[in-house]
Order: structure tokens, then C-alpha cells, then sequence
């Protein structure tokens, strides 16, 4: 009962949030979200197209968002809805920005619907938080100093990670993924790949793990000791329908520090760097 009456009290604050501020050519508002179990694990859910995400830990148990909205060109509105007047009235302009964070059981979800504005979000959340975070259009993914489970998706920009913890998928398209670990999650399996940029990890030195790194038009370096298993390749093997298919894909494949958890590191055009902590 006590987390249904917070979770409804807390989502009751956040309907106030969800209204449309109003917004000049850049503003800045900030909301802070209290959590349902303070002091316990949470998850940080960002799905948006257009913008920056930017998560930082901190000492407290809430969560406070900052959102920065800046307005975007005429493209794309035609003229008819940029007149100044119209029989004698004046247009009324609607510089409203509408977005919602939502908060349920120690999750918090952002996410906007993209249109004249473009949303910048910095987050902070407490060190052991979890985080998923996906964008697409005018903005780089950036996140210092937060524990977790983390997942980070961006089409168009750069994917940068500093001193964080636990484990993380990463994807960018066409630009770099660079994330240094202050610390890892045992038996954790791990994924880095970009299409168009350099792949760029950097581990404490006590790293255990099972190592395929690939990249077709780039090269892999390292300063760790990598231990090489199936002479440089992975072998996969399948039997579906009557039919056995042995597939070995390029890439360097072997050990660290006697092996442990699986991680990948991909990409198609750059280069890959597995790097030991200093």
C-alpha cells in the first residue's frame, strides 16, 4: 500500500510538469522529481529524436531535471501559419513547449514530441542509478559518474561516458563511443558498435573477460594482455531445418586476465581501443 499511495502522490506533483511552459527563443526550467523508494536502486528511461542528453550523479536521493528549450527555424511551417495578422487580428504566438516526466516505482521516464523547439536534457540522478537513454537528431549522449545498468542508443551523435559503473550497451551510427569505467559489474556481457566511428573503452586493470573486437575498415588496439583463441575469429555454428552452417566472423577474439564475461566491440569504418585504466 505505502508504494501505490506514493507512486500516485508523486505522480499527481508531475501532472503539474506536464503542462506546456512557456517558453522565449531559450529557456531553461527545472523540476525535481522525488522518487518513490528514496535510497534504493532506480531507472532513468530518455527516449527522444531531437536534442542532447546530458546524466550526472549527485548526493541526493531525487531526481531534477533541467530542460533547455531552443526554437527552431521557419523550415517546415509554411507561410500561411506565419502570418503576423489576419482581418484585422493579431496572430497570438505559441511558444509553448510541451514534454512529460513521468515517475512509477523508482522509474523516471522523458520523453517530448519534437516540433518547433529542440530540448536539451541534463539529468541528475543518485550514483547507483540505472539509465536508458536513446536519441537521435541534434544531440550527443554524455553521462559522468553513475552506477548502474546502462544502455545508450544515438543515430546521429556521439556517445561519451566518464567514470561510470556496471555495465553498458552502446550503439552509435556515425559517430564515436567513448566510455571509461571506474569500476565493472562481474559476469556482466557487454556491447559497443558504431557504423562511422571509433570505438573507444577504457577498463580498470583487474578486467576479466572474453574479448571480439571487429572492425572492417579500421584497426584494434590495446594495451591489456589479450590471450588469442579460434586464430583471431569467432565461430559460430547453427543447425536449422536439416541444415549445419559453420560462420566464423572476422575480428580479434581472446582473454583477459584468464576470461569472464562477454563483450563486443564493433564498427564498420574506424578504429577500436581497449584500454587499460592508469
Amino acid at each position: 500500500m505505502k508504494t501505490h499511495y506514493n507512486t500516485l502522490k508523486h505522480f499527481g506533483i508531475l501532472l503539474l510538469l506536464l503542462v506546456g511552459t512557456q517558453l522565449t527563443a531559450q529557456t531553461k526550467e527545472t523540476f525535481t522529481i522525488p522518487l518513490s523508494n528514496p535510497g534504493q536502486e532506480g531507472k532513468l528511461v530518455v527516449n527522444i529524436i531531437d536534442g542532447n542528453i546530458t546524466v550526472q550523479s549527485h548526493n541526493g536521493e531525487d531526481v531534477i531535471v533541467e530542460a533547455t528549450g531552443q526554437q527552431q527555424g521557419n523550415k517546415g511551417w509554411n507561410n500561411k501559419k506565419q502570418q503576423r495578422s489576419k482581418n484585422g487580428m493579431k496572430r497570438i504566438v505559441d511558444n509553448s513547449l510541451s514534454f512529460t516526466v513521468e515517475e512509477i516505482n523508482n522509474k523516471v521516464y522523458i520523453k517530448y514530441t519534437p516540433g518547433k523547439w529542440v530540448i536539451d536534457f541534463v539529468v541528475k540522478v543518485p550514483k547507483q542509478f540505472s539509465l536508458d537513454l536513446k536519441t537521435v537528431n541534434k544531440g550527443n549522449i554524455v553521462v559522468e559518474g553513475v552506477d548502474g545498468t546502462h544502455e545508450a542508443s544515438n543515430t546521429n551523435g556521439k556517445i561519451t561516458m566518464r567514470n561510470v559503473g556496471g555495465s553498458v550497451i552502446a550503439d552509435a551510427l556515425n559517430q564515436d563511443i567513448v566510455v571509461t569505467f571506474a569500476s565493472v559489474h562481474n559476469n556482466a556481457n557487454m556491447m559497443f558498435s558504431s557504423l562511422n566511428g571509433d570505438v573507444d573503452i577504457s577498463f580498470p586493470k583487474s578486467l576479466k573477460a572474453n574479448v571480439l573486437a571487429s572492425s572492417n575498415n579500421g584497426n584494434v588496439y590495446t594495451d591489456f594482455e589479450i590471450v588469442k583463441v579460434n586464430n583471431g575469429g569467432n565461430v559460430k555454428t547453427t543447425n536449422k531445418n536439416g541444415v549445419y552452417k559453420v560462420t566464423r566472423e572476422k575480428g580479434v577474439a581472446g582473454t583477459i586476465n584468464g576470461g569472464g564475461a562477454d563483450i563486443v566491440f564493433k564498427t564498420l569504418n574506424g578504429d577500436i581501443l581497449i584500454r587499460e585504466n592508469k
